[in-house]
């Protein structure tokens, strides 16, 4: 067992050293593969949708690339094909989604059943109200407190104002004299 799994190992060393420089191409399939070409077409029949399957089955859509688009060097050009392609299905879909006059838009009404409960949802909402009560009393702080300074800063500049209008008079007068 050992001699077997060494030379295994030296196999794969030199198949890998080979691959390094050189492509050596197969010649013949491995003799472990089974290439059983009935069975496979037999199975392709088997998944195949059948020729008269509506499109309402399948849901897909055909999109003809443009041939001037290089997608094979140009990766925008590549995104935004698949973007175009993406949107093209999408407007397809919908308008034969349309035509067949089948629902598939979710009714303004629906509601999808929730991970949790209702009665957690409703002390998550009340948590979320008092949050924003007590951002609104701050707020409401903030505003009175903003309010003082305001008012002590226009005291402070009229209690100036008269001092400077003292001096100026005061000035007058000893220019005066």
């Amino acid at each position: 067992m050992e001699d077997t799994m060494d030379d295994i190992d030296e196999e794969m060393m030199d198949s890998e050293s080979e691959s390094k420089y050189e492509e050596v191409p197969l010649t013949e399939p491995s003799k472990a593969a089974i290439h059983n070409k009935e069975g496979l077409l037999k199975k392709l029949e088997d998944i195949v949708w059948p020729e008269n399957a509506d499109w309402i089955h399948r849901l897909t859509t055909d999109y003809d690339l443009p041939a001037d688009i290089d997608v094979n060097n140009d990766d925008l050009a590549r995104e935004m094909s698949f973007y175009t392609q993406a949107l093209d299905g999408t407007r397809q879909a919908f308008g034969k989604l349309q035509a067949l006059g089948l629902p598939f838009l979710r009714p303004p009404d629906y509601y999808a059943k929730m991970v949790k409960s209702d009665s957690h949802m409703l002390k998550i909402k009340g948590k979320r109200l008092e949050e924003k009560k007590i951002e609104e009393a701050e707020e409401r702080k903030k505003a009175r407190e903003s309010k003082i300074i305001a008012k002590e800063v226009q005291t402070q500049k009229n209690k100036e104002r008269a001092k400077r209008k003292k001096e100026d008079i005061e000035s007058v007068k000893k220019w005066r004299k």
